[in-house]
């Protein structure tokens, strides 16, 4: 029989955070504000990979754990993921279409070209898979490009959840080197054909692979799996009794201060397309860490407000960008002449954006869910219940 999951509600809290940053990122006016940081700012995107590190300890905390051998049924899972990922991804789409569509025909006419444009831009943010495109990848919801490269990894993870299973301490320490290893050379190849296509390929699209830099999963997947490494690790230092408070607190201390520094630097290019990978130690510490539950942060992180507001961080960060869309659209449309990117609008906006997705979380992601998970996991087997509740409160995706 599973052990009993310990809840993790720091994670939870760090989500709102990362989902914020995002906010931020997108919609918050840097002038005036210090080098360091505007610097800060300009890294949202980094709370992404953020995202996906923590999705995979989630996902090996939830349904690996510290046992030897476990069963990850396919089935199972991908409904578990389906049900919690896609209703408010859905909404997004839904809410952003009219702004979307509206936007292309105002440009391109309604022509045969412009139609077909939109149905093949719509059937790959429908189907999950525009982050494979990079004509569609941050197209009619761009924050939903993510989701795209979570459907990947989700059908990655029940594959990769026996070899995982038969590491041991060590050998789980090397595989997290090695992704790590594997992620830099893919960014390193990656940016040597932008360089050899810009000087020596003739038709090359640089902007076309720019976007594969920036969105393509395959990419990405090393981030995934360093988390999912991480999980499996903690797990096993839980089971065999090695959790040390002070060390979990020297993990966090590590992993605020050098994610700070390496935030607040201004990173040049072809070095910003490193960053990610810079940030992934620090990203690591700071989830081991708040895992541990042991410092100031983590209770902090960890109070019911926090962990309500890490609850619907997955409304806010797929909606935010929608209802700026249609608050701009709205304010065009009226001439009212309030919609900025000021302080003050900004404060309003995101104030907003926090009501709705606790809304949302509350009367339509956890109810469509549930309703989803009944229908569709008739056959799932008891013993994983408790692990598909764990993972829908604490993943961030």
């Amino acid at each position: 029989m599973r052990t009993a999951l310990r809840p993790l509600p720091a994670l939870t809290g760090l989500r709102f955070l990362a989902a914020f940053h995002v906010v931020v990122f997108h919609y918050l006016e840097r002038s005036g504000m210090p080098t360091w940081l505007a610097n800060v700012a300009d890294s949202g995107s980094n709370s992404v990979t953020l995202f996906f590190i923590l999705s995979g300890f989630i996902l090996a905390y939830s349904y690996l754990g510290a046992e030897s051998e476990v069963e990850v049924p396919r089935r199972s899972f991908w409904v578990a993921r389906f049900a919690r990922v896609y209703p408010v991804y859905l909404l997004g789409l839904l809410l952003a279409a009219p702004i979307f569509v509206g936007k292309l025909f105002q440009q391109q006419g309604l022509t045969g070209q412009s139609l077909w444009t939109v149905t093949g831009i719509g059937a790959a943010v429908g189907g999950l898979s525009q982050a494979w495109f990079p004509a569609a990848a941050c197209q009619w919801n761009c924050p939903g490009w993510s989701l795209s490269v979570e459907a990947f990894f989700y059908l990655v993870f029940p594959f990769a959840a026996l070899p995982v299973l038969r590491m041991g301490a060590r050998r789980l320490l090397v595989a997290l080197g090695v992704s790590a290893l594997v992620g830099v050379l893919l960014m390193g190849v990656w940016l040597f054909v932008l360089w050899w296509g810009t000087e020596h390929g003739s038709g090359f699209d640089r902007d076309a692979w720019k976007v594969v830099g920036a969105y393509n999963p395959l990419l990405r997947l090393p981030q995934f799996l360093c988390g999912v490494f991480l999980g499996r690790l903690f797990c096993l230092r839980q089971r065999d009794g090695r959790a040390s408070a002070s060390f979990d607190r020297a993990m966090v201390a590590l992993g605020v201060g050098s994610s700070l520094v390496l935030l607040g630097l201004t990173w040049g290019r072809p070095a910003l397309y490193f960053k990610d990978m810079a940030m992934l130690p620090g990203f690591m510490c700071l989830i081991w860490g708040l895992a541990g539950g042991a410092d100031p942060l983590s209770r902090f992180l960890a109070r019911p407000f926090m962990v309500k507001l890490g609850e619907a961080s997955y409304a806010l960060y797929l909606l935010h960008s929608p209802v700026n869309n249609w608050l701009q659209a709205a304010d065009t449309y009226l001439g009212l002449g309030w919609w900025s990117r000021g302080p003050a609008f900004f404060i309003g906006y995101s104030l907003l954006c926090v009501a709705a997705s606790l809304a949302v979380f509350r009367y339509v992601e956890e109810p469509a869910r549930r309703w989803l998970r009944d229908r569709l996991s008739a056959r799932v087997k008891p013993a994983l219940q408790a692990p598909l509740d764990m993972g829908t409160q604490a993943t961030g995706r």
